[in-house]
C-alpha cells in the first residue's frame, strides 16, 4: 500500500543527446502511506495532518479512522491490508504479538508519565457515602474495571500488592466502561478504576477519588501508540522514519498550543463542549518510548499470566522505535 515514485527527470545535456540525468532540485516524490487513528489521543496525527507535517517529512497520509471493534479489530484490519499504520493500546498490542500476530510497535502516543505535576486523568474513585478511603480499604470489596487484563485492570492489581491487600481478597469485576460509575451506584461494585470523561463526570457527581493510577503504579508504561505488521516494517523502514518525524512534529505542536488541541477535539469527537473547554485533561504526549515503562507493563502482564516469560521488548518494538 505505499509506493515510492522516483523524481521528475529533466536534461542538463544537449537536445541531440537522448540520455537524461536525474535533477537534483527536483522535488522528491511523496511515499503514500494508510494510517488509521483512534478515538482518543488522536490529536498528534491530525495535527501533522493538519499542520502539513506529513509533507513535509516526504509522505502522502490517508488519514482514516479504526473501526469501532476495538483493538483486536485494527489488528486485523491491519494484517488485511486496510491500513499500513494504526493506533491502538499497548496492552491490546502485547497480547497480539504473545500470540504470534505480525505486528510491530513503530511509536508511541501516550505513556504514563511519574514527573508530571499536572492533574491525573486515571485513578479509583468510589460513590458519595463510601468508607473505602485508601486502596486498603479494598479487602473483601469488589472493584469494576473495564476488562480483565486490560491497563485498569493491570493498575489495579499492582495497588493492590503494593499496598499489601491479598489479591484473593478483592473480586475485581469487568464491567463496561459506560457502565462502571452506574455499577458502582447502584452497589453492584464498590469502587471502580476509571479515566477521562467517565472520572472526571463521576467526580463531578459527587464520587470521591481514593486512589492515583497508571502513573503512580506503572510509571512511564506506554498506554496508546501505533502498529503496523512486520512485513510492512521489514519492506518500508524509510516510511515508518518519516511517520515518526511528522508525528513528533505534531505531539510537539500540540503540548505547546493546547487551544489548537481543544479544537481537535471539538472538531472529531462528539465530546461536550463544556467537558472539552474546561474540563478534560490534557497530558502531554510523546513518540519516544521509556524503555522503564515496557519493563514495567511486561513484569505486569507476565505476574497475571497474561503473556509468556519469555516475551521482550525486541519482540514488540520495531528496532527504529526503541
Amino acid at each position: 500500500m505505499v509506493s515510492v515514485a522516483l523524481s521528475g527527470c529533466s536534461s542538463s545535456a544537449p537536445a541531440t543527446n537522448d540520455s537524461a540525468a536525474p535533477d537534483a532540485n527536483a522535488p522528491e516524490e511523496l511515499i503514500s502511506v494508510v494510517v488509521a487513528r483512534g478515538a482518543v489521543n488522536l490529536e498528534s496525527a491530525i495535527i501533522a495532518q493538519e499542520q502539513g507535517f506529513f509533507e513535509q517529512e516526504g509522505l502522502d497520509v490517508d488519514l482514516q479512522v479504526t473501526g469501532g471493534g476495538g483493538g483486536a479489530a485494527t489488528n486485523s484490519a491491519l494484517i488485511a491490508g486496510e491500513f499500513d499504520i494504526a493506533a491502538t493500546d499497548a496492552v491490546t498490542a502485547i497480547r497480539a504479538i504473545n500470540e504470534n500476530m505480525p505486528i510491530v510497535v513503530v511509536a508511541g502516543t501516550k505513556s504514563a508519565k511519574p514527573d508530571y505535576e499536572g492533574e491525573v486523568s486515571d485513578g479509583l474513585i468510589v460513590p458519595p457515602g463510601s468508607t473505602i478511603t485508601s486502596w486498603k480499604d479494598l479487602e473483601g470489596k469488589k472493584v469494576g474495571v473495564p476488562e480483565l487484563g486490560g491497563l485498569p485492570y493491570l493498575t489495579v492489581v499492582t495497588a493492590l500488592e503494593e499496598n499489601g491487600v491479598p489479591l484473593d481478597s478483592v473480586e475485581i469485576v469487568p464491567v463496561p466502561m459506560d457502565a462502571l460509575v452506574a455499577a458502582a451506584q447502584n452497589g453492584q461494585v464498590d469502587a471502580v478504576f476509571t479515566f477521562s470523561i467517565f472520572m472526571l463526570s463521576a467526580l463531578d457527581a459527587g464520587f470521591t477519588r481514593v486512589g492515583t493510577g497508571v502513573r503512580e503504579f506503572l510509571p512511564y508504561a506506554p498506554q496508546s501508540l501505533w502498529v503496523s505488521t512486520v512485513e510492512f516494517a521489514e519492506k518500508n523502514p524509510e516510511a515508518l522514519t518519516r511517520f515518526r518525524a511528522a508525528l513528533e512534529l505534531g505531539t510537539e505542536y500540540g503540548n505547546e498550543n493546547p487551544d489548537a488541541v481543544r479544537k481537535v477535539y471539538h472538531e472529531n469527537t462528539e465530546l461536550p463542549a463544556p467537558f472539552i473547554d474546561n474540563v478534560m485533561i490534557l497530558e502531554p504526549l510523546d513518540v519516544a518510548f521509556n524503555p522503564k515503562g515496557w519493563d514495567v507493563l511486561l513484569k505486569g502482564m507476565k505476574q497475571t499470566g497474561e503473556v509468556r516469560d519469555d516475551l521482550t521488548v525486541e519482540d514488540i518494538v520495531w528496532e527504529g522505535a526503541r
